[in-house]
């Protein structure tokens, strides 16, 4: 089964210094169709002004991925980590018993443009981790690439749950496929582009969450960035 979460339904948060749109319910939008899947509750699509961003507040028992799509993102927490994060490189931070961090626009002149996802780790840890890898481009290129995976790689990072988090840039008309182990739930959200699956045209913003399935196919209709999430 299939079930499209279009992009102009989801929950947008509108402030200053923040543009953000919502995919899953999140701070002041409920939606009960959109409660996340399996364990992935959070994909925020986030745009901050310059200076600006999320001052210190605090995480437990989560795995929060970054990817910043344009612009610096800075990144600072209470492990003592200071980073700045800019396209092509993905973030992990796993909260574990608690951890409190920000993520601030590093450009007093430019725009950041970022996605934030959380997912809920199935096994615990003692003290929170931190860590951040630049995403190899020629392995994401027409095929599927991993991102974060349960193993961690110098490709990926490693999460606290089985889930593997992929990234694919595809051209024009190219076809990919991805097959499921059994029991496993799929999630494509398109960052960039337009791309047909299950007879349904997706555009940027567009998710497509489906489950009972063996695999995906999935062609591109103009160049293409996605993000599949394989949730155990």
């Amino acid at each position: 089964m299939a079930l499209v979460h279009e992009r102009m339904n989801r929950g947008r948060t509108q402030m200053g210094w923040l543009d953000s749109f919502h995919t899953f319910s999140f701070g002041g939008f409920h939606d009960p169709t959109r409660m996340g899947l399996r364990n992935l509750r959070v994909i925020n699509e986030d745009r901050v002004i310059p200076g600006a961003g999320f001052g210190k507040h605090d995480h437990a028992h989560m795995d929060i991925l970054t990817y910043v799509l344009s612009g610096t993102l800075r990144h600072e927490d209470s492990m003592g980590n200071g980073a700045e994060i800019h396209p092509g490189e993905v973030q992990l931070m796993s909260a574990g018993p608690g951890v409190t961090h920000s993520e601030m626009n590093a450009s007093d002149t430019a725009p950041v443009h970022f996605l934030q996802i959380w997912l809920i780790p199935d096994r615990q840890i003692d003290v929170p981790t931190y860590e951040s890898v630049q995403v190899d481009g020629e392995a994401n290129k027409n095929r599927f690439g991993l991102i974060a995976g349960p193993d961690g790689s110098q490709s990926g990072v490693k999460l606290l749950s089985d889930t593997r988090v992929y990234l694919a840039q595809l051209k024009d008309l190219h076809s990919l496929s991805h097959s499921f182990d059994p029991d496993h739930a799929g999630f494509l959200h398109v960052i960039a582009g337009q791309v047909d699956i299950d007879g349904e045209t997706l555009f940027a913003g567009d998710a497509l969450q489906f489950e009972n399935r063996s695999g995906c196919t999935i062609t591109a209709q103009s160049d293409a960035d996605l993000l599949l999430f394989d949730l155990p």
